[in-house]
Protein backbone atom coordinates (compact mmCIF):
# COMPACT_ATOMS: atom_id res chain seq x y z
CA UNK A 1 0.00 0.00 0.00
CA UNK A 2 1.01 3.60 -0.54
CA UNK A 3 0.25 6.25 2.06
CA UNK A 4 0.22 10.04 1.86
CA UNK A 5 1.02 12.02 5.01
CA UNK A 6 0.31 15.72 4.70
CA UNK A 7 2.47 17.65 7.16
CA UNK A 8 4.78 14.62 7.22
CA UNK A 9 7.82 16.76 7.97
CA UNK A 10 6.33 17.88 11.27
CA UNK A 11 6.67 16.53 14.79
CA UNK A 12 3.95 13.86 14.80
CA UNK A 13 3.95 13.49 11.03
CA UNK A 14 7.59 12.47 10.77
CA UNK A 15 7.16 9.79 13.44
CA UNK A 16 4.13 8.50 11.54
CA UNK A 17 6.20 8.38 8.33
CA UNK A 18 8.82 6.31 10.17
CA UNK A 19 6.13 3.93 11.40
CA UNK A 20 4.58 3.45 7.94
CA UNK A 21 7.97 2.58 6.44
CA UNK A 22 8.74 0.24 9.35
CA UNK A 23 5.49 -1.58 8.52
CA UNK A 24 6.83 -2.22 5.00
CA UNK A 25 4.96 0.40 2.98
CA UNK A 26 5.81 3.34 0.74
CA UNK A 27 4.87 6.86 1.80
CA UNK A 28 4.51 10.22 0.11
CA UNK A 29 5.03 13.35 2.21
CA UNK A 30 3.40 16.66 1.27
CA UNK A 31 4.82 19.51 3.31
CA UNK A 32 5.76 23.15 2.72
CA UNK A 33 7.97 23.12 5.84
CA UNK A 34 6.37 26.22 7.30
CA UNK A 35 6.73 24.47 10.65
CA UNK A 36 8.16 21.04 9.84
CA UNK A 37 11.82 20.26 9.21
CA UNK A 38 13.49 18.33 6.42
CA UNK A 39 15.91 16.96 9.01
CA UNK A 40 12.96 15.10 10.58
CA UNK A 41 12.74 13.02 7.40
CA UNK A 42 16.41 12.13 6.89
CA UNK A 43 16.08 8.57 8.17
CA UNK A 44 12.90 7.98 6.16
CA UNK A 45 14.42 9.37 2.97
CA UNK A 46 17.46 7.12 3.37
CA UNK A 47 15.26 4.01 3.15
CA UNK A 48 14.22 4.76 -0.42
CA UNK A 49 10.56 4.26 0.54
CA UNK A 50 9.62 7.93 0.89
CA UNK A 51 8.83 10.47 -1.81
CA UNK A 52 8.76 14.16 -0.85
CA UNK A 53 6.46 16.67 -2.51
CA UNK A 54 7.47 20.08 -1.21
CA UNK A 55 4.29 22.05 -1.54
CA UNK A 56 1.02 23.22 -0.02
CA UNK A 57 -2.37 21.67 0.66
CA UNK A 58 -3.79 24.94 -0.69
CA UNK A 59 -2.24 24.27 -4.12
CA UNK A 60 -4.23 21.94 -6.38
CA UNK A 61 -1.19 21.01 -8.47
CA UNK A 62 0.77 20.01 -5.37
CA UNK A 63 -2.14 17.93 -4.11
CA UNK A 64 -2.51 16.18 -7.47
CA UNK A 65 1.21 15.44 -7.55
CA UNK A 66 1.11 13.94 -4.06
CA UNK A 67 -2.09 11.90 -4.52
CA UNK A 68 -1.01 9.81 -7.50
CA UNK A 69 -1.23 6.10 -6.70
CA UNK A 70 -2.06 6.71 -3.03
CA UNK A 71 -4.34 4.28 -1.17
CA UNK A 72 -4.67 6.04 2.22
CA UNK A 73 -4.34 9.73 3.17
CA UNK A 74 -3.39 10.75 6.71
CA UNK A 75 -4.03 14.48 6.90
CA UNK A 76 -1.81 16.13 9.53
CA UNK A 77 -0.94 19.44 7.84
CA UNK A 78 -1.99 22.26 10.15
CA UNK A 79 -1.48 25.84 11.29
CA UNK A 80 -0.71 25.79 15.01
CA UNK A 81 -2.82 27.25 17.80
CA UNK A 82 -0.48 30.13 18.70
CA UNK A 83 -0.14 31.34 15.11
CA UNK A 84 -3.90 31.24 14.81
CA UNK A 85 -4.29 33.91 17.49
CA UNK A 86 -2.48 36.49 15.38
CA UNK A 87 -3.87 35.34 12.02
CA UNK A 88 -7.30 33.75 12.41
CA UNK A 89 -8.18 34.09 8.72
CA UNK A 90 -4.94 32.44 7.61
CA UNK A 91 -5.58 29.74 10.19
CA UNK A 92 -8.98 29.06 8.65
CA UNK A 93 -7.54 28.86 5.14
CA UNK A 94 -5.04 26.18 6.14
CA UNK A 95 -6.99 24.15 8.70
CA UNK A 96 -10.49 24.32 7.21
CA UNK A 97 -10.17 25.19 3.51
CA UNK A 98 -6.96 23.17 3.26
CA UNK A 99 -8.73 20.13 4.68
CA UNK A 100 -11.59 20.52 2.20
CA UNK A 101 -9.14 20.81 -0.71
CA UNK A 102 -7.26 17.72 0.47
CA UNK A 103 -10.50 15.75 0.80
CA UNK A 104 -11.58 16.76 -2.68
CA UNK A 105 -8.22 15.81 -4.19
CA UNK A 106 -8.45 12.44 -2.43
CA UNK A 107 -11.94 11.90 -3.81
CA UNK A 108 -10.94 12.75 -7.37
CA UNK A 109 -7.96 10.41 -7.15
CA UNK A 110 -10.23 7.65 -5.76
CA UNK A 111 -8.23 7.26 -2.56
CA UNK A 112 -9.59 4.40 -0.47
CA UNK A 113 -9.42 6.00 2.97
CA UNK A 114 -8.93 9.43 4.55
CA UNK A 115 -7.85 9.81 8.19
CA UNK A 116 -8.19 13.32 9.57
CA UNK A 117 -5.88 14.24 12.44
CA UNK A 118 -7.89 16.65 14.54
CA UNK A 119 -7.03 17.92 18.02
CA UNK A 120 -8.17 17.80 21.63
CA UNK A 121 -8.56 21.58 21.26
CA UNK A 122 -11.97 21.00 19.68
CA UNK A 123 -13.34 20.20 23.16
CA UNK A 124 -12.47 23.62 24.60
CA UNK A 125 -13.72 24.13 28.14
CA UNK A 126 -16.65 21.80 27.59
CA UNK A 127 -15.99 19.52 30.58
CA UNK A 128 -13.99 19.22 33.76
CA UNK A 129 -13.81 15.44 33.50
CA UNK A 130 -12.53 12.95 30.94
CA UNK A 131 -13.63 13.90 27.44
CA UNK A 132 -15.78 11.48 25.46
CA UNK A 133 -15.86 11.43 21.66
CA UNK A 134 -19.58 10.65 21.62
CA UNK A 135 -20.92 12.31 24.78
CA UNK A 136 -18.95 15.53 25.29
CA UNK A 137 -20.23 18.55 23.38
CA UNK A 138 -17.37 20.29 21.57
CA UNK A 139 -17.12 23.98 22.51
CA UNK A 140 -13.76 25.21 21.15
CA UNK A 141 -12.44 28.34 22.83
CA UNK A 142 -9.80 29.17 20.19
CA UNK A 143 -10.06 29.87 16.47
CA UNK A 144 -7.62 26.98 16.04
CA UNK A 145 -9.99 24.60 17.80
CA UNK A 146 -12.90 25.94 15.77
CA UNK A 147 -11.06 25.43 12.49
CA UNK A 148 -10.12 21.87 13.45
CA UNK A 149 -13.76 21.15 14.25
CA UNK A 150 -14.74 22.47 10.81
CA UNK A 151 -12.23 20.02 9.33
CA UNK A 152 -13.91 17.21 11.25
CA UNK A 153 -17.30 18.16 9.84
CA UNK A 154 -15.98 18.22 6.27
CA UNK A 155 -14.36 14.82 6.82
CA UNK A 156 -17.62 13.33 8.08
CA UNK A 157 -19.57 14.96 5.24
CA UNK A 158 -17.37 13.28 2.62
CA UNK A 159 -18.32 9.91 4.06
CA UNK A 160 -22.02 10.71 4.02
CA UNK A 161 -22.05 12.53 0.66
CA UNK A 162 -19.55 10.59 -1.43
CA UNK A 163 -19.11 7.30 0.42
CA UNK A 164 -15.41 7.90 1.01
CA UNK A 165 -14.04 5.90 3.94
CA UNK A 166 -13.15 8.61 6.45
CA UNK A 167 -12.44 8.83 10.16
CA UNK A 168 -11.40 11.45 12.70
CA UNK A 169 -8.62 11.03 15.26
CA UNK A 170 -8.14 13.49 18.13
CA UNK A 171 -4.61 13.28 19.61
CA UNK A 172 -4.01 14.65 23.10
CA UNK A 173 -0.74 16.55 23.66
CA UNK A 174 1.95 14.44 22.07
CA UNK A 175 5.50 14.98 23.30
CA UNK A 176 8.94 13.59 22.57
CA UNK A 177 11.86 13.87 20.12
CA UNK A 178 11.45 16.42 17.28
CA UNK A 179 8.89 18.41 19.27
CA UNK A 180 8.98 22.12 18.46
CA UNK A 181 11.45 23.72 20.83
CA UNK A 182 12.00 27.25 19.53
CA UNK A 183 10.03 30.42 18.90
CA UNK A 184 6.28 30.66 18.58
CA UNK A 185 5.88 26.91 18.04
CA UNK A 186 7.77 25.84 21.19
CA UNK A 187 5.82 23.62 23.57
CA UNK A 188 5.92 23.41 27.36
CA UNK A 189 8.17 20.35 27.77
CA UNK A 190 10.96 21.59 25.44
CA UNK A 191 10.76 25.05 26.98
CA UNK A 192 11.13 23.63 30.48
CA UNK A 193 14.05 21.43 29.40
CA UNK A 194 15.86 24.39 27.86
CA UNK A 195 15.46 26.36 31.07
CA UNK A 196 16.62 23.55 33.35
CA UNK A 197 19.63 22.54 31.25
CA UNK A 198 20.71 26.17 31.46
CA UNK A 199 20.30 26.26 35.24
CA UNK A 200 17.15 28.35 35.14
CA UNK A 201 13.75 27.79 36.73
CA UNK A 202 10.87 26.63 34.56
CA UNK A 203 8.13 29.26 34.50
CA UNK A 204 4.69 28.00 35.53
CA UNK A 205 1.58 30.08 34.91
CA UNK A 206 -0.69 30.00 37.97
CA UNK A 207 -0.41 27.30 40.60
CA UNK A 208 0.46 24.56 38.11
CA UNK A 209 -2.67 22.52 38.76
CA UNK A 210 -3.74 22.84 35.13
CA UNK A 211 -2.81 19.81 33.08
CA UNK A 212 -2.95 17.77 29.91
CA UNK A 213 -3.12 14.15 28.83
CA UNK A 214 0.51 13.97 27.69
CA UNK A 215 1.16 11.06 25.33
CA UNK A 216 4.55 10.00 23.97
CA UNK A 217 4.81 10.68 20.25
CA UNK A 218 5.55 7.11 19.15
CA UNK A 219 2.33 6.06 20.88
CA UNK A 220 0.44 8.79 19.02
CA UNK A 221 1.96 7.60 15.75
CA UNK A 222 0.95 4.05 16.64
CA UNK A 223 -2.65 5.16 17.08
CA UNK A 224 -2.67 6.94 13.73
CA UNK A 225 -1.18 3.92 12.02
CA UNK A 226 -3.82 1.68 13.54
CA UNK A 227 -6.52 4.08 12.34
CA UNK A 228 -5.14 3.93 8.81
CA UNK A 229 -5.48 0.14 8.58
CA UNK A 230 -8.51 -0.63 10.78
CA UNK A 231 -11.91 -1.12 9.16
CA UNK A 232 -13.65 -0.61 12.50
CA UNK A 233 -12.81 3.10 12.61
CA UNK A 234 -14.57 4.13 9.39
CA UNK A 235 -17.13 6.81 10.22
CA UNK A 236 -15.89 7.11 13.79
CA UNK A 237 -14.18 9.77 15.91
CA UNK A 238 -11.52 8.48 18.30
CA UNK A 239 -9.38 10.07 21.02
CA UNK A 240 -5.69 9.19 21.18
CA UNK A 241 -4.38 9.71 24.70
CA UNK A 242 -3.16 7.97 27.81
CA UNK A 243 -6.29 8.64 29.81
CA UNK A 244 -4.61 10.32 32.76
CA UNK A 245 -3.87 13.92 33.68
CA UNK A 246 -0.34 15.25 34.20
CA UNK A 247 -0.31 18.73 35.74
CA UNK A 248 2.10 21.42 34.64
CA UNK A 249 3.59 21.30 38.12
CA UNK A 250 4.25 17.57 37.70
CA UNK A 251 5.79 18.22 34.28
CA UNK A 252 8.26 20.68 35.79
CA UNK A 253 9.09 18.43 38.71
CA UNK A 254 9.72 15.42 36.45
CA UNK A 255 12.00 17.43 34.17
CA UNK A 256 13.98 18.69 37.17
CA UNK A 257 14.35 15.09 38.34
CA UNK A 258 15.40 13.74 34.96
CA UNK A 259 17.94 16.54 34.56
CA UNK A 260 19.32 15.98 38.07
CA UNK A 261 18.60 19.56 39.17
CA UNK A 262 16.94 19.30 42.59
CA UNK A 263 18.61 22.63 43.40
CA UNK A 264 16.14 24.46 41.13
CA UNK A 265 12.54 25.28 42.04
CA UNK A 266 9.63 26.09 39.76
CA UNK A 267 8.91 29.79 39.28
CA UNK A 268 5.22 30.66 39.47
CA UNK A 269 3.80 33.71 37.69
CA UNK A 270 0.29 35.02 37.13
CA UNK A 271 -2.12 32.68 35.38
CA UNK A 272 -2.79 33.50 31.73
CA UNK A 273 -6.40 34.48 31.00
CA UNK A 274 -8.20 32.28 28.48
CA UNK A 275 -6.06 29.17 28.97
CA UNK A 276 -7.95 25.88 28.98
CA UNK A 277 -7.38 24.46 32.45
CA UNK A 278 -7.26 20.74 31.81
CA UNK A 279 -7.82 18.19 29.05
CA UNK A 280 -7.97 14.44 29.63
CA UNK A 281 -9.16 11.79 27.20
CA UNK A 282 -11.63 8.96 27.53
CA UNK A 283 -9.71 6.13 25.86
CA UNK A 284 -12.07 3.14 25.89
CA UNK A 285 -13.13 3.69 22.28
CA UNK A 286 -9.57 3.71 20.93
CA UNK A 287 -8.93 0.47 22.77
CA UNK A 288 -12.13 -1.15 21.47
CA UNK A 289 -11.81 -0.06 17.83
CA UNK A 290 -8.03 0.05 17.38
CA UNK A 291 -6.57 -2.03 20.16
CA UNK A 292 -4.70 1.15 21.06
CA UNK A 293 -2.83 1.03 24.35
CA UNK A 294 -0.04 3.57 24.98
CA UNK A 295 3.22 1.91 26.00
CA UNK A 296 5.51 4.75 27.14
CA UNK A 297 4.63 6.20 30.55
CA UNK A 298 5.21 9.88 31.23
CA UNK A 299 8.42 9.55 33.28
CA UNK A 300 10.01 7.25 30.70
CA UNK A 301 8.95 9.59 27.92
CA UNK A 302 10.52 12.59 29.63
CA UNK A 303 13.72 10.59 30.23
CA UNK A 304 13.86 9.59 26.55
CA UNK A 305 13.24 13.17 25.44
CA UNK A 306 15.87 14.70 27.75
CA UNK A 307 18.49 12.20 26.55
CA UNK A 308 17.61 12.86 22.92
CA UNK A 309 17.68 16.61 23.52
CA UNK A 310 21.15 16.54 25.11
CA UNK A 311 22.53 14.58 22.15
CA UNK A 312 20.93 16.93 19.63
CA UNK A 313 21.99 20.17 21.33
CA UNK A 314 25.49 20.02 22.75
CA UNK A 315 25.18 23.63 23.92
CA UNK A 316 21.60 24.34 25.09
CA UNK A 317 22.57 27.91 25.96
CA UNK A 318 22.22 28.73 22.25
CA UNK A 319 18.49 28.07 22.54
CA UNK A 320 17.77 30.54 25.34
CA UNK A 321 17.40 33.48 22.98
CA UNK A 322 14.79 31.55 21.00
CA UNK A 323 12.93 30.51 24.12
CA UNK A 324 10.16 33.08 23.86
CA UNK A 325 6.60 33.03 22.61
CA UNK A 326 6.87 35.98 20.24
CA UNK A 327 3.18 36.57 19.57
CA UNK A 328 0.78 39.06 21.09
CA UNK A 329 -2.98 39.25 21.07
CA UNK A 330 -4.17 41.22 18.04
CA UNK A 331 -5.79 44.60 18.62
Amino acid sequence: MRFLVTGGGGFIGSHLVDRIIAEGHDVVVLDNFASGKKSNLEAAAATGHMRLVEGSILDTDDLNDAMGGVDVVLHLAVECVRKSIGDPVGNHHINATGTLMTLEAARRHKVSRFIYCSSSEVYGNSSTGALSEDETVCQPTTVYGASKLVGELYTQAYLRTYGMETAVVRPFNAFGPREHDQGVLAEVIPRFVIKVLNGQAPIVFGDGSQGRDFTYVTDTADGLWRAAVSDKIVGQTVNLGWGRLVTVRQVGEEILRQCGRNDISLEHVAERPGDIHSLIARVEKADALLGFKPKVDFATGVHNYVEWFKKRYANPATLLEADHRNWTMPA
